[in-house]
């Protein structure tokens, strides 16, 4: 198994970020004999409230991590999304994974609220033996010898520097050479999380946010240009809540942005059906982000292949979308697979380059199917949308009556290349295509090339791992 595999070199490892992608990362190169540390520049653990998709792609991952258990406990298993108007309450329709086509996945769909997600890859990024620093942060990075500067002055040097800080990555503007370009569109997504002890005394509401066994559902709001995604999460005990709504509608949206953004709930315009009205008016405060059309950067590792990036650095995707947390799993397991067969100094490049001819493909066309979702859900009045609400009914009624061979063989059709993708078989695939044809076809010398036999971490001025070599008061 490629989790328990450690690589013959181990090398130290520098992560900007930790957020799911760098603590995830972190992970997984301990696991593969990796020395890594972790900088980021908030306070704290992350606290971002709401809740999280774990598609089986995600969760297959997860599971092979060993994290099977913390998932039963903290997860919920969901097999279908109905579909409400905002308006008027009424169901319209629903999306329903057969259970048949599910396990042809490898794994089960679960939602899970963001903090238990985060928490239980912080503690096995640190139980693996990552170190992470809060409250340092990252101005410069450098490549050659790969170094970043702290603000209060302090450099830090490693055999490799990854970038795992976001969109507005610092490390992203070092292997580019400028930052990345961003355009709003137009939405920001209001995020929060009610207690179900709370609904006590009503109960609609308290029996809308169970969650059902017999029917594992979720429930979305849909309008003209905007909705609400919520689900059950914590055990049963709570109940996350995403609404997306125009900023145009939003007095004093301002330029803030960010998860420490706080709106109280006064400001905003929530005027829907009567259950979810009642629902959206119990938090005080929501937390929100803006969403902003992105690019995608067009190289994700410098010519040296000493700096990379990985997660949103590299590849921006819309927050609370099903997969957004499930392409920073996905990297990090094929960074870790990846590494976990490094053997020797001149292999680094080549791994970085091979990181980014897995994902980019892969994340590309899940950004394209995410980004075509809100036009599910944000129709306007007239034709297109009587057409949707036919066709979500027709699923509805369908799934009641049972599903045939034909229409099952379509779910799969629809699905496999998304939930059925496996993270570690394509890093492994690659090596055995690829990885394994190089080192074949090299004469190797008895020593590390020259040009790497000491490694740029190791240089006199630093006695060991990524401790400061330059410090300023």
């Amino acid at each position: 198994m490629s989790s328990k595999r450690r690589a013959p070199l181990g090398i130290d490892f520098i992560i900007v970020g930790a957020g799911i992608a760098g603590l995830a990362s972190a992970f997984r190169l301990c696991q593969a004999g990796h020395r890594v540390r972790i900088l980021d520049k908030a306070s704290g653990p992350n606290r971002r409230a709401g809740g999280t998709h774990l598609p089986p792609n995600a969760t297959k991952v997860l599971v092979d991590w060993g994290f099977k258990d913390e998932l039963l406990k903290h997860g919920l298993s969901t097999r279908a999304s109905t579909f409400i108007s905002i308006d008027t309450g009424k169901v319209i329709g629903c999306i329903e994974w057969k259970e048949d086509v599910l396990q042809e996945t490898g794994a089960d769909y679960l939602v899970i609220r963001y903090r238990d997600l985060y928490d239980m890859l912080y503690r096995a990024a640190v139980n693996a033996g990552a170190r992470i620093t809060y409250g340092a942060t990252v101005t410069k990075v450098h490549a050659n010898p790969p170094r970043v500067e702290l603000q209060d002055g302090t450099v830090l040097k490693a055999d490799m520097v990854i970038g795992a800080d976001g969109p507005r990555s610092i490390v992203r503007e070092a292997v580019v050479g400028w930052p990345c370009e961003e355009v709003p569109e137009g939405h920001s997504a209001y995020v929060a999380i009610i207690p179900r002890d709370v609904l006590q005394n009503d109960p609609e509401l308290s029996d809308l946010t169970r969650f059902h066994e017999d029917r594992p559902d979720y429930p979305i709001w849909t309008g003209d240009s905007r909705h609400v995604i919520a689900f059950t999460v914590a055990g049963g005990t709570e109940f996350a809540i995403h609404a997306f709504l125009p900023d145009s509608e939003v007095d004093g949206i301002g330029d803030q942005d960010g998860w420490d953004v706080i709106v109280p709930r006064e400001r905003l315009p929530f005027h829907f059906e009567p259950r979810l009205q009642r629902l959206l008016d119990i938090p005080a405060t929501y937390q929100r982000v803006r969403l902003f059309q992105r690019e995608r950067a067009e190289e994700w590792t410098d010519e040296s292949g000493r700096l990379l990036l990985i997660g949103e650095a590299a590849h921006p995707l819309y927050p609370c979308v099903l997969q957004s947390c499930s392409m920073q799993i996905e990297d990090a397991e094929v960074l870790g697979t990846l590494f976990s067969r490094l053997r020797a100094w001149d292999q680094l490049p080549h791994l970085a380059e091979a990181f980014q001819e897995l994902r980019e493909p892969r994340t590309r066309a899940i950004y394209i199917k995410e980004t075509k979702a809100f036009d599910t859900v944000w129709v306007a009045p007239g034709p297109q949308r009587d057409a949707r609400d036919q066709a979500l009914h027709s699923m509805l009624i369908e799934g009641h009556k049972g599903w045939d061979e034909t229409k099952m063989r379509w779910q799969w059709d629809e699905i496999c290349e998304v939930f059925g993708y496996n993270a570690r078989d394509a890093a492994e695939d690659w090596w055995v295509m690829w990885g394994m044809l190089r080192e074949r076809s090299i004469v190797r010398e008895e020593h590390c090339p020259s040009s790497y036999t000491v490694p740029f971490c190791m240089g006199a001025t630093v006695t060991h791992y990524a401790e400061p070599v330059v410090s300023r008061n």
